[in-house]
């Protein structure tokens, strides 16, 4: 046996079946990072939060995106189950006027051939004259059973300025909203004007054309219905809108919202103006209808005249000349087939459906 052997082991004192660590653990509490690893781990820490916070914002935005999708889908469900309950009620008013207008028209003609059959010896009476007109004069403004009327015989205030009526524009809107449901576009060319604004659109047509010619397009200063605020010009104010589709519903409805084409075709002697199929004027739903059944322009409803003979100035196509300082005839003396100035420049005419020439009308009446 050699002397390591005889060396004094203290291991052997030892218990035989305590557990000896194999690693002598350090206290890691003391350990510091450098620079580098602090700067590496709080990149990594604000890349975790911006990825948190990139998802908490795109879960916000899906999660809104859906409530406005069910949000208009709701408004669209409601808007058109209104619409159809409206044009539903609407149709049924009509539906019940006609159906009553037709009994009543059935039952006078039934009480006739009774009344006939019972006494075929008497001699028929001759029916009672319509009652007159009731005209009433309120603080300038003519009233004819009630309804202002403003033309070539009746005159507005110079200072008369009530801006556009709303009642007129309300029930414009209405319609404008029924045509464009029909797939048609309504809108305001031409509304309410003032006096000054129509004496300054009345002298430039005489100015250009002399005062017989702008007599046939253009009201005189005081005598315009835009002045009251009850007529609109739509879309536009050429001849050719006569021939369009927005024209011919115009036509066809207008007097179901309390509107009338105001200078009708053929009635251009009646009424002192040539046809505008643009024109409209505001007279409430019960006379517009009942006037597009009789098929008559306002003067023969109201029965009044429309001329500036009779109105209550009187001022003839010369004087009216002479004081605006302008010719009654045309001053380039144009001709049938187009205007012709002296300066050699021309100006085109436009064309109805009967063939007539008729200039561009600008703002109408």
């Amino acid at each position: 046996m050699n002397d390591y052997d005889n060396r004094y082991d203290p291991r052997q004192d030892r218990p035989v079946n305590e557990l000896t660590p194999l690693i002598d653990y350090e206290d890691l509490s003391r350990y510091e990072l450098t620079p580098e690893e602090k700067a590496y781990e709080e990149m990594i820490r604000r890349r975790i939060r911006e990825r948190r916070r990139a998802a908490e914002r795109r879960r916000i935005k899906r999660n809104r995106t859906v409530a406005l999708v069910i949000l208009l889908v709701i408004v669209l469900v409601i808007c058109r189950s209104c619409y159809a309950s409206h044009r539903k009620k609407r149709e049924e008013e009509a539906g019940a006027k006609v159906t009553s207008s037709q009994a009543e028209k059935t039952a006078k003609k039934k009480e006739k051939a009774d009344s006939r059959a019972a006494e075929p010896d008497v001699t028929a009476q001759p029916e009672a004259p319509e009652e007159a007109h009731k005209m009433q004069q309120v603080d300038g403004l003519t009233f004819v059973d009630g309804i202002l009327i403003v033309n070539k015989t009746y005159s507005l205030p110079e200072d008369y300025a009530p801006g556009l009526n709303t009642a007129a524009e309300a029930a414009f809107n209405e319609m404008t909203a029924a045509a464009f449901n029909d797939g048609l576009y309504l809108y305001v060319n031409s509304g309410y004007r003032s006096y000054d604004e129509q004496y300054n659109l009345y002298y430039n047509y005489a100015f250009e054309r002399g005062v017989a010619a702008a007599d046939m397009v253009s009201s005189r200063p005081g005598h315009s219905e835009h002045q009251a605020g009850l007529c609109f010009d739509v879309n536009s104010t050429e001849t050719s809108f006569g021939n369009t589709n927005e024209a011919k519903w115009l036509a066809a409805h207008c007097a179901e919202y309390g509107f009338i084409i105001r200078f009708p075709k053929g009635k251009e002697a009646i009424t002192g103006y040539e046809y505008e199929p643009w024109h409209i004027r505001f007279v409430g739903k019960e006379i517009a209808q009942d006037m597009n059944a009789k098929g008559q322009c306002l003067e023969e409803y109201l029965g009044v005249t429309s001329s500036y003979e009779d109105a209550a100035d009187g001022l003839s196509q010369q004087r009216m000349a002479e004081m605006l300082g302008v010719t009654v005839e045309d001053p380039y003396g144009n001709t049938n087939d187009e205007n012709t100035y002296d300066d050699g420049t021309q100006e085109e005419q436009s064309w109805d459906d009967a063939g007539n020439a008729g200039w561009d009308n600008g703002y109408g009446y």
